[in-house]
């Protein structure tokens, strides 16, 4: 009874180390150098500069496509709203404000736009706006009953206060 059992045992083990570790040593891209097509992927090395390049280009024309936009369909924030993103992304906060205080006025109950709107403040060092933002943007998630963002409000707002 005994060496059935622990033939048993052994046997499922030898299952679980065949379920578990031989599909990422068959799958893995990372250990072969191979697609999962068989095909040979070459090591290459990024060339940052050309990777700033390129994202730079994609922001700048996303940047674009939102203005011409605004100026087709003014009374839609969300166009304000992902301006402003790629603003923040952009690293241009003063642009980026700007852009969120017309999601503001056109929807002042938007939480995010406050929230972002916040971040830029902090951006450009003026904490106490920052604060008024960010409280206000928590104040809505609280009233939606929306935990995620509330909570990732609140962190920020500590983070401020403790800047101060």
């Amino acid at each position: 009874m005994k060496t059935k059992r622990l033939t048993f045992l052994l046997s499922l083990t030898a299952l679980f180390y065949f379920l578990l570790a031989l599909p990422s040593a068959i799958f893995s891209e990372s250990r072969t150098g191979y697609d999962g097509a068989g095909n040979y992927i070459p090591d290459i090395l990024i060339d940052e500069k050309e990777s700033r390049k390129l994202v730079t280009n994609r922001l700048e024309g996303k940047r674009q496509e939102f203005i011409e936009k605004i100026k087709k369909t003014p009374t839609n924030y969300l166009y304000y709203y992902y301006l402003g993103n790629i603003y923040l992304e952009m690293k241009r906060p003063a642009e980026a404000i700007i852009s969120f205080e017309g999601v503001i006025k056109l929807n002042p109950g938007n939480g995010k736009a406050h929230y972002q709107l916040a971040k830029a403040y902090d951006q450009v060092n003026d904490a106490s706006r920052a604060i008024r933002h960010v409280a206000i943007a928590s104040q809505i998630f609280k009233d939606n009953l929306d935990l995620h963002w509330q909570t990732k409000v609140n962190v920020f707002l500590l983070q401020l206060r403790e800047q101060e």
